[in-house]
């Protein structure tokens, strides 16, 4: 007898021998057995998860003149033999992909109303159905409402989305799903068992890993690793074949992420580039074990996990090196830098920058105590509270006698009382002016995001402007008290003007005893003391050692 291949070898012959499609067999098994078959079906499902093989044993157990108790079939009588052989007058299988024209559909019309020559059911067997085209769909509809008694259509597809919704509603469907790594290792080590060949468990769940659920994918390379191997599937021909990089080198990259050794780590991912292995597969393959790693460190449980024994216990253990929320971010960020990865010429050194990227991040106990060390400074500055309290306790100070305090132009507040009159007036008369030069306008429209206070209370000024210079106008009891902010102003003037126009500031009097009243004052010369004091701590040293750009500090 020629040689079969593990895949043609080991195909199922009956229902049980399935894995996985355990929701699809019992389901059929049960129809056959009480005599309920439809006369459409339509099994999807990824490539190589047993479509055409379930469609097969269906037909064997349908056309079975042994039909076993449980609904299998005998495999032993003529029509189960002609059918498993492929040289049954009565199941015919189309190539939906090439034989997908209105021509070949009107063939099946004129072929099914004869009735079958050995078996039960006339059987059609059309895999990958999605392939024919709209027209013989159309030709096809009537044939699947309305089927000879003596006929049954099985459709197969990887892609039920491109069959029209006419024909869908006219099946019985059956989704097969993905397989899992545990069903296709297991079945692996089971055909290597009665194979006599020597295997490692770790291999198979490798193969299994590349398989991506497709059974007929993992054979294949199974088949391919005992004719490279000589006989034997280990975790040495894996590398060799798959290039996938040597299980130890993967971990320690990831454990040195973990412990913070960017120097370990990138010496780790050289060792996989001089191998000679894909930079695209170690990747993913940290990305994978990164998640069983994730699963482990949030739910405590390994039943979620799909790993050999060996890999399980390193995963427990790893998993206890950083916190849950450090491998969510970890597995976030190396899933956004794989997908550079694989798609860069540059593979390595993006690798190798994901890596020390990853060492270098701060843990969530780095961000814990930060915040701990922040509510401390905080907590060992005055309130507002206690601020209040002592104004109502010290005597209220004249204009002469109040403490000069030099305020920065972000603590301005707006000074929310009505002008004069006639200082509603000079506004009047200046807008008129704005299309002549329009300078002031845009020196103050640049407070009105950075600085709200100080926006209102430039907004609020009267000013007059013209082609060399502006002039603004301040309400004030004594000019003295506007001379230092007059000086900051025009200082801010200039740099913005570039010197094409000149500021100048007057002070008309008021009945406001002050610029700022005393509750400005105390209230900004509170805050300037605890900014100087939250910037000057160690907290928000330590934030710039872990990393942190300090944008800004708000001691509101």
């Amino acid at each position: 007898m020629a040689y079969q291949v593990v895949a043609r070898k080991w195909r199922p012959q009956r229902f049980d021998e399935v894995v996985g499609q355990d929701h699809v067999t019992s389901t059929l098994k049960y129809a056959i057995l009480n005599k309920r078959t439809a006369p459409v079906y339509l099994f999807t499902g990824i490539r190589g998860t047993g479509k055409t093989t379930m469609a097969r044993i269906l037909v064997k157990a349908l056309n079975c003149t042994d039909l076993q108790p449980d609904g299998e079939p005998c495999n032993k009588c003529e029509c189960c033999r002609e059918i498993a052989e492929g040289r049954s007058p009565d199941v015919v299988e189309i190539d939906g992909a090439s034989n997908n024209s209105v021509d070949d559909v009107r063939d099946i019309k004129e072929n099914i109303s004869y009735s079958p020559v050995k078996s039960k059911f006339k059987v059609y067997i059309i895999d990958e159905v999605h392939m024919l085209s709209k027209s013989a769909f159309n030709a096809l509809l009537k044939t699947l409402e309305e089927p000879p008694a003596h006929s049954i259509f099985i459709l197969a597809t990887t892609d039920p989305q491109k069959i029209p919704t006419t024909v869908l509603s006219r099946c019985q469907r059956y989704d097969l799903k993905r397989l899992s790594l545990d069903d296709v290792a297991h079945q692996l080590a089971k055909i290597l068992d009665a194979e006599q060949k020597e295997y490692d468990m770790e291999a198979l769940y490798a193969i299994a890993r590349e398989g991506e659920g497709s059974m007929r994918d993992s054979q294949t390379i199974l088949e391919q690793l005992i004719t490279f191997g000589g006989g034997k599937v280990t975790e040495n021909e894996i590398s060799m074949i798959l290039g996938a990089s040597d299980k130890n080198q993967l971990r320690g990259i990831i454990e040195s992420i973990a412990r913070h050794d960017s120097t370990a780590a990138v010496t780790f991912a050289r060792d996989i580039y001089k191998s000679g292995k894909s930079i695209e597969k170690a990747a993913r393959d940290i990305l994978s074990l990164l998640h069983g790693i994730l699963l482990f460190s949030e739910l405590g449980n390994e039943k979620f996990i799909e790993a050999p024994a060996e890999e399980l216990e390193w995963i427990k253990s790893c998993s206890e090196l950083a916190s849950t929320p450090d491998w969510t971010r970890l597995f976030r960020f190396w899933n956004d830098e794989y997908e550079g990865i694989k798609s860069s010429d540059f593979a390595l050194m993006l690798f190798e920058v994901a890596v020390i990227t990853a060492s270098t991040f701060p843990t969530m106990n780095d961000f814990r105590s930060f915040a701990k060390n922040i509510s401390s400074v905080a907590a060992a500055m005055p309130s507002n509270g206690q601020v209040a309290e002592k104004k109502t306790t010290e005597p209220v100070k004249t204009a002469h006698n109040q403490p000069k305090i030099e305020p920065k132009i972000s603590e301005i507040p707006v000074n929310t009382e009505k002008k004069p009159e006639k200082v509603e007036r000079k506004a009047v008369e200046c807008a008129g002016k704005v299309e002549n030069g329009g300078l002031w306008r845009d020196f103050t429209e640049t407070f009105k995001d950075s600085d709200a206070f100080l926006y209102g209370r430039l907004q609020s000024w009267p000013y007059q402007e013209d082609d060399k210079s502006v002039s603004v106008t301040i309400t004030v009891t004594l000019a003295s008290d506007g001379n230092d902010f007059a000086k900051r102003l025009k200082s801010l003037f200039d740099n913005f003007s570039r010197g094409k126009k000149e500021l100048s500031v007057n002070f008309e009097k008021g009945e406001n005893k002050s610029i700022f009243t005393e509750d400005e004052l105390r209230r900004m010369e509170e805050l300037e003391k605890r900014r100087k004091n939250m910037v000057e701590s160690e907290a928000v040293k330590a934030a710039e050692q872990m990393g942190f750009e300090i944008k800004g500090v708000f001691a509101e």
